[in-house]
């Protein structure tokens, strides 16, 4: 690897012209913010955001973890702590000015911005790392997430660094010490999203590009020890209050309304509530029936897997459907409500696609987002074509940079590893957000691919 120490003074001159688009992107960064900044109800166009806030006010007003409005305020099983717990210190502080933590947030996308631009240029080139971080700032997905009460901004400023110290474990360099902080920071954002639950166990994967010599093998152990310690006590809140070990029940959730559900419904022709409840109930028969409102999720969630499992085919439809939602730039009813008219009310047609695409119907699927989303948007639309467009030119420059060197490269197997985990697994719950935590490195793939391109026309010229 190069030396590749910033040095600002020459880096201006011999990269003029980067450094004007850097400069440009990050204008386009925060024009694409204004929207969020000007109106309040535009940071909470995401469903969950107000459950957050929510969380929040529960726990100043002393009414406990919940998502309750009034008595008994049942506690919560599906939030992790984290982020509910900083809002309401930040509620404490500074009274309910939740643009502070906008600002927060805000922040942390621009150190996630140096941070890969630093990384990039020390694995690759200070060039390469201008130009991933130009990726980054024109990305309106990332943008929209640093203005929403939602906790993916926050959960990228501690997923990427631990990224970064997982490599400098399997590079040998100091992995007792890289190995404690990627457990600890893969832990503090699991607490953050749950989805990072089992991405330690896919660690090991890294050992096919690199010797399990003793230093490895002990940086993974102090790793993993680290993480579970990080993760453990939440894992005991629930036991205590649900009578169970586990982070979330959003899982649990998912399988049973995004996974099941879909595949019912189609197949029986019963409506999405009907689906849901019968797979409930049939749960329930065959395991008793539940003793709070988690055990409730957890027993139907047991239904929900064998009633995929008998049904392989259609799931497989849903499944694919979903993963392609990741590569769009924002979601069908965020975009909207942010661009134009946050109080814009949409009728929930997700179930009705699912329905369409498992019948093989994708041209009334395509109908009915057109006419239920497009044409309600109006002529901003051009600006979420271009957002999509502009994600995909990314995509394929980062499989150009990542075919350079393949699955030889442990970046590029941790960058693997990152998308088959984080937008494979969620399968048919899959949304563009799930997209975020490879976005970072995917970007920086690009860059990569991007200037490898340049610099082979420019061998070639040379050798003309």
């Amino acid at each position: 690897m190069k030396n590749c120490r910033f040095d600002l003074r020459s880096t201006s001159v011999r990269h003029r012209w980067l450094i004007v688009l850097l400069g440009v992107s990050l204008a386009v960064y925060f024009l694409l913010l204004i929207p969020g900044l000007v109106d309040p109800l535009r940071v909470f166009v995401t469903p969950d955001a107000m459950r957050y806030e929510l969380l929040a006010k529960n726990l100043l007003s002393g009414n406990g973890y919940s998502l309750a409005t009034a008595l008994s305020y049942t506690a919560d099983s599906a939030f992790v702590p984290i982020y509910p717990l900083l809002l309401a210190g930040i509620y404490a502080i500074c009274g309910r000015v939740f643009y502070v933590m906008v600002v927060i947030q805000i922040l942390l996308v621009l150190a996630l911005v140096a941070l890969m631009i630093r990384w990039g240029s020390e694995r690759f080139s200070i060039k390469i790392g201008i130009i991933t971080g130009i990726f980054l700032l024109f990305d309106m997905g990332l943008a929209f997430s640093s203005v929403q009460l939602m906790p993916d901004v926050l959960f990228l400023a501690f997923l990427i660094p631990s990224l970064w110290f997982v490599l400098r474990l399997f590079e040998e360099k100091a992995s007792i010490r890289s190995g404690l902080g990627a457990g600890v920071l893969l832990g503090i954002a699991t607490l953050i999203r749950p989805v990072g639950l089992y991405f330690p166990l896919l660690v090991p994967f890294l050992f096919l590009t690199k010797k399990p010599t003793r230093a490895r093998l002990m940086g993974y152990g102090v790793l993993l020890l680290s993480y579970i310690l990080i993760v453990s006590p939440w894992f005991v809140r629930n036991r205590l209050v649900f009578g169970r070990f586990f982070l979330s029940s959003v899982q649990w959730v998912n399988l049973v309304e995004r996974h099941a559900a879909p595949v019912k419904t189609v197949i029986e022709e019963k409506t999405p509530l009907e689906a849901e409840f019968d797979i409930k109930e049939r749960a329930f028969e065959r395991h008793g029936r539940p003793i709070s409102h988690a055990d409730s999720f957890f027993i139907a969630s047991r239904e929900a897997i064998r009633y995929v499992i008998k049904h392989p085919v259609r799931y497989a439809g849903i499944y694919f459907a979903g993963i392609l939602k990741t590569f769009l730039p924002l979601g069908l009813i965020e975009f909207p409500r942010f661009y134009t008219n946050p109080q814009l009310e949409f009728r929930s047609i997700g179930a009705l696609i699912h329905t369409e695409i498992l019948l093989l119907r994708f041209g009334e699927a395509l109908r009915l987002i057109w006419e239920e989303r497009v044409v309600s948007t109006g002529g901003i639309f051009f600006l979420y074509v271009a957002a999509f467009l502009f994600k995909l030119f990314i995509i394929g420059l980062a499989l150009r940079g990542f075919l350079i060197k393949g699955f030889r490269s442990p970046f590029n197997l941790l960058a693997f590893m990152v998308a088959i985990y984080f937008m494979g697994v969620t399968g048919p719950a899959g949304q563009p957000r799930h997209f975020l935590p490879l976005l970072p490195l995917a970007a920086l793939l690009a860059a990569h691919g991007l200037a490898s391109g340049n610099l082979k026309k420019t061998n070639t010229l040379r050798r003309l």
